[in-house]
């Protein structure tokens, strides 16, 4: 089934060391007609009148607001024995909240980073995190809005068996992975490519990118890297991928020449896959 559009959607999180007006207009000039907003950058938009004239702002530019993103956020802490996990579910309902004053139905977060200093077993580290999602996807799926978890080379979801047990012990139409290639690229070298027929359908979307397979959040643009960059797209068609895909070149110095090289790949990459 083909997706609607907004198809050629943007990593907002690329375009981060612009103000937010400049980011959209160049994001729209490069191409894009989408675009994931990364929460730092609507610190301005205080109040809903605000996030509502946001919005409307990108809808009459035609760059429409797709997704939140709040990976990275120092709040996000669960693990913590100060009252870490109510304050992280907290944090998730706000971002829930965000995402529905935006209209956006992909929100995405950590999947856990082990506490520095903890000696906590993996699995107890998991019973924690699917305890925390449980309580959170039963607040967003009230609103329709689906919980995305971005695995990093240095998070606990880089262990696969542990990402699989994480997804299967949640409701899957509101909850799933989201594969970043570089990121895979540098956490998995030797199998990045095996880990998408591994998640197969508990990855809902995809941050296209290349990667040199050493640098954490380096995003290369595509076909400058070192990813088999083929291989992984043949791999989402093998697995009936049917998810979003955003163009991200965060890390990478030229964000819009990236975007430049990155587009007719991923327009390419959406007609293989059946999504343009």
């Amino acid at each position: 089934m083909a997706r609607q559009s907004p198809s050629i959607r943007a990593g907002g999180i690329s375009f981060r060391d612009y103000t937010l007006e400049e980011a959209c207009q160049r994001m729209k000039a490069v191409g894009y007609d989408g675009f994931e907003v990364f929460k730092p950058q609507i610190a301005k938009c205080k109040t809903p009148e605000l996030l509502e004239q946001f919005v409307d702002y990108t809808k009459r530019m035609g760059l429409q607001v797709c997704a939140l993103n709040d990976v990275d956020a120092e709040d996000f802490r669960p693990f913590d024995p100060d009252n870490g996990f109510e304050r992280t579910v907290q944090f998730i309902k706000e971002g829930v909240r965000l995402a529905g004053a935006l209209g956006v139905k992909d929100v995405m977060f950590w999947e856990g980073v082990r506490p520095r200093g903890s000696n906590q077993s993996r699995d107890d580290l998991l019973k924690v995190m699917i305890r925390l999602y449980k309580e959170a996807v039963a607040y967003s799926s009230k609103s329709g809005i689906t919980l995305l978890v971005e695995p990093h080379p240095f998070s606990l979801g880089m262990d696969l068996d542990y990402l699989v047990r994480l997804c299967d012990a949640l409701d899957p139409r509101y909850f799933g992975v989201l594969y970043d290639c570089c990121h895979f690229g540098v956490g998995n070298p030797k199998g990045y490519i095996d880990a998408i027929h591994t998640l197969g359908k508990r990855i809902k979307y995809i941050h296209f990118s290349d990667s040199d397979m050493r640098t954490s959040e380096l995003h290369y643009p595509l076909g400058k890297g070192k990813l088999d960059i083929d291989g992984i797209v043949d791999a989402f068609v093998k697995t009936g991928y049917s998810g979003q895909i955003s163009l991200d070149t965060w890390g990478y110095p030229l964000p819009e020449e990236t975007s430049r090289i990155g587009i007719p790949v991923l327009k390419k990459t959406l007609r293989k896959l059946g999504l343009d």
